[in-house]
């Protein structure tokens, strides 16, 4: 005879998303089980592992601690960062060079002009991401700025492979079209 035994589910099934970014672009104190203290930035929050990335900015250094979930005891918000200045400049630490050197305007033309080069190929193409700024085929492949070959996201490497083939292929005028 087997005995049934309940298995209780991990955290990431029974903890709201919401409650992780409410933490997020805000400066945070972050006290862990040791009784060590972490106060910075927070860039992001492994829903899995519950892992704190903090950003720490001090004159012309950088600090980033990655605080392990498991140990953390409580996290308090010191400063909301309303201005959007600390969102910015930690955005813009992970990202490409050449995204942080481009315009608004010159990534949207650089948007608009793959998808139109997409669509013309009869690629199912949707606009995802919070502000409409990341490339969608069948949510089997995903294309972030600055919209190149290489800023293409997908598991299946053939649909991944194809795609970039494609890109690499449009021609510099093919809005003349």
């Amino acid at each position: 005879m087997s005995e049934e035994t309940e298995i209780d589910p991990h955290n990431i099934f029974i903890k709201d998303p919401d409650e992780w970014m409410q933490y997020v672009y805000k400066q945070v104190n972050v006290l862990v089980e040791d009784g060590s203290e972490y106060t910075g930035w927070v860039y992001t929050i492994d829903p899995v592992s519950e892992c704190i990335v903090l950003m720490t900015f001090n004159d012309d250094k950088t600090k980033m601690d990655i605080i392990n979930g498991s140990s953390v005891s409580s996290i308090s918000i010191i400063d909301e960062d309303t201005e959007l200045h600390v969102k910015a400049k930690l955005d813009a630490m992970f990202r490409p060079k050449e995204t942080s050197l481009l315009t608004e305007e010159e990534l949207e033309s650089l948007k608009k002009r793959l998808k139109l080069w997409l669509i013309k190929n009869r690629l199912p193409v949707q606009l995802t991401g919070n502000n409409d700024e990341i490339l969608s085929i069948s949510d089997a492949l995903f294309i972030e700025p600055p919209y190149g070959a290489d800023n293409c996201r997908s598991t299946n490497e053939i649909i991944l492979g194809r795609i970039q083939g494609l890109i690499k292929n449009m021609p510099a005028d093919h809005e003349d079209w």
